[in-house]
């Protein structure tokens, strides 16, 4: 992004002409993402539950929580995709359970559905969150949840191990993070890119939520940072990452913070 003046241009991606599908359109960093894309002139595919006030060139709804939709919204989605954007997160104030439904149940079955109908040479981004760094101290926890082979053994998976909101929203944000890494050899053998970005806090609707969810390190990684992401701060490393003219990104995840959690290990950000 350059300035001229007072005025700010839009770097140019990738996407005129392009098939992205995104879900949670409808607000917060989905809506932003939606609106940068239309600007790049790219065909946007609006998933979300409630209704979106874009000139999208398509709006299907869905409800993450429920299997049937998925699959539903995806027999209503027209010709082939370019690039697929997952976007739609709950945060840990939600019920444990919708929280593992829309932020990795059901990311993970649009993905699988709509796999065979993405073009090759394009790509699959998923949204995180620096609440899920800490997936390789649960790595055998998360795999063990995403060996399930569909939505509804997940969800058993799920009532089987219960977590408070919390762990919820931080284990679903660790199973983004893993499920890419897993996908990126899945994905790549339809040569399609797979990658996730993880945010830190976020001015958002939802930020509230977030916080008390999160809880004190929310507040922490503001102050180190020295402020909260706006939307436009995400959504143009997720466009950046999923670009069709990069190829050799594949199964990485972006940490977008402000530089917090590389400062907690280059030891200027402090947690006291």
């Amino acid at each position: 992004m350059t300035q001229v003046g007072q005025h700010v241009t839009t770097p140019h991606f990738g996407f005129r002409d392009k098939q992205v599908v995104v879900t949670g359109a409808a607000s917060g960093i989905g809506r932003r993402v939606a609106e940068l894309l239309l600007e790049a002139g790219a065909n946007v595919i609006a998933l979300d539950r409630s209704s979106v006030d874009l000139a999208v060139a398509q709006f299907v709804r869905v409800d993450m929580t429920d299997p049937a939709t998925i699959a539903a919204a995806v027999g209503e989605i027209k010709g082939e995709v370019d690039v697929l954007l997952n976007i739609a997160g709950v945060p840990g104030t939600a019920d444990p359970e919708v929280t593992m439904r829309v932020n990795v149940l059901g990311l993970r079955m649009l993905t699988e559905l709509l796999i065979h109908r993405i073009n090759r040479g394009g790509s699959v981004t998923n949204v995180a969150s620096i609440a899920g760094a800490q997936w390789q101290a649960h790595l055998d926890e998360v795999q063990r949840l995403l060996v399930t082979p569909d939505y509804v053994s997940g969800v058993d998976w799920v009532r089987d191990h219960p977590m408070d909101g919390k762990r919820a929203y931080d284990f679903s944000k660790e199973c983004v993070v893993v499920l890419t890494k897993q996908h990126g050899k899945f994905l790549r053998e339809h040569g399609v890119r797979v990658n996730s970005v993880s945010p830190g806090p976020v001015k958002t609707p939802i930020l509230k939520d977030f916080r008390e969810s999160v809880g004190p390190i929310m507040d922490i990684v503001t102050r180190e940072t020295g402020r909260d992401a706006t939307t436009d701060d995400i959504a143009r490393v997720i466009l950046f990452v999923s670009d069709p003219v990069l190829q050799w990104l594949n199964a990485s995840d972006v940490q977008v913070d402000g530089g917090f959690m590389s400062g907690l290990v280059g030891g200027w950000v402090k947690l006291g």
